[in-house]
């Protein structure tokens, strides 16, 4: 009888332990995505070419789209596994820390603040920023901004770069570049400022302006994931794809592509 009793509380023991050490299995961050099946990936929608909504066909695509896509084929084997969420510079991280997205490619720059909330991958494109102005305008360099009204986005580095730089110039603040560039172009404001990728797009649909060539900074953008610093599954799988668009020239191509 003892026997039996003592094989039953082993059996019961081994049971238990099996169910705790599955309870206690926690799949890492690259694991819940694959077993979903579908990337989530918060992107713009107003920062042509890099990520915007093509009037034509009411999809969102450019650069940003682009590698979004491509990873998405690496990691779960079809491009089209992809869901694309539209976030702004003022809910991109905050889609993050909520777990809404699996990343954020959106023209974000790799900050120290930002490093404070969220992880990071290597950069994918280094921008900086400048300023766009009329063609007529007497405005040629960052120190002919002071006393004037500037345009920004509020949330991006751009607004804090020209507080610290220019702390003279005026500065008007916009919740997205489309009301940004919109204000613009009715006269609200003697200038634009933002990185030069962005400036670049509202030109090719836009005539009489001209950018700065000059920069006052250097933007490396980068994919925003969840900081987590016993799960960098994603962060590792991330770089990995990166590093492999760079070498073998996929990154150049589309680069070429969008004119970036």
């Amino acid at each position: 009888m003892k026997k039996i009793l003592l094989s039953i509380f082993v059996l019961m023991f081994i049971f238990l332990t099996g169910c705790a050490s599955e309870d206690k299995k926690v799949e890492t961050q690259l694991e819940k995505i694959i077993a979903r099946d579908v990337l989530v990936v918060g992107v713009k929608t107003d920062s042509k070419p890099f990520g915007y909504i093509n009037r034509n066909t009411g999809e969102i695509e450019g650069f940003d789209i682009d590698i979004a896509k491509y990873i998405a084929k690496d990691m779960l084997g079809s491009e089209r596994k992809i869901k694309l969420v539209p976030v702004t510079p003022n809910t991109r991280i905050e889609a993050i820390l909520s777990g809404q997205v699996d990343m954020v490619m959106a023209t974000m720059s790799i900050t120290p603040q930002r490093q404070f909330l969220i992880d990071f991958t290597q950069p994918y494109y280094i921008a900086g920023q400048t300023v766009m102005v009329k063609e007529d305008s007497t405005i040629q360099n960052f120190s002919d901004l002071r006393k004037k009204t500037t345009i920004v986005v509020l949330g991006t580095t751009t607004e804090q770069n020209i507080r610290r730089i220019i702390p003279t110039a005026r500065l008007s603040g916009y919740k997205n570049y489309e009301e940004a560039f919109k204000a613009f172009k009715e006269g609200k404001a003697d200038a634009f400022s933002s990185d030069n990728t962005i400036l670049s797009g509202f030109l090719m649909d836009n005539k009489g302006y001209r950018i700065l060539k000059n920069k006052i900074s250097q933007e490396p953008y980068a994919i925003g994931i969840m900081k987590n610093e016993e799960d960098n599954s994603l962060k590792k799988n991330l770089d990995i794809i990166i590093h492999r668009m760079q070498k073998d020239g996929t990154i150049k191509s589309l680069k070429k592509k969008w004119r970036v």
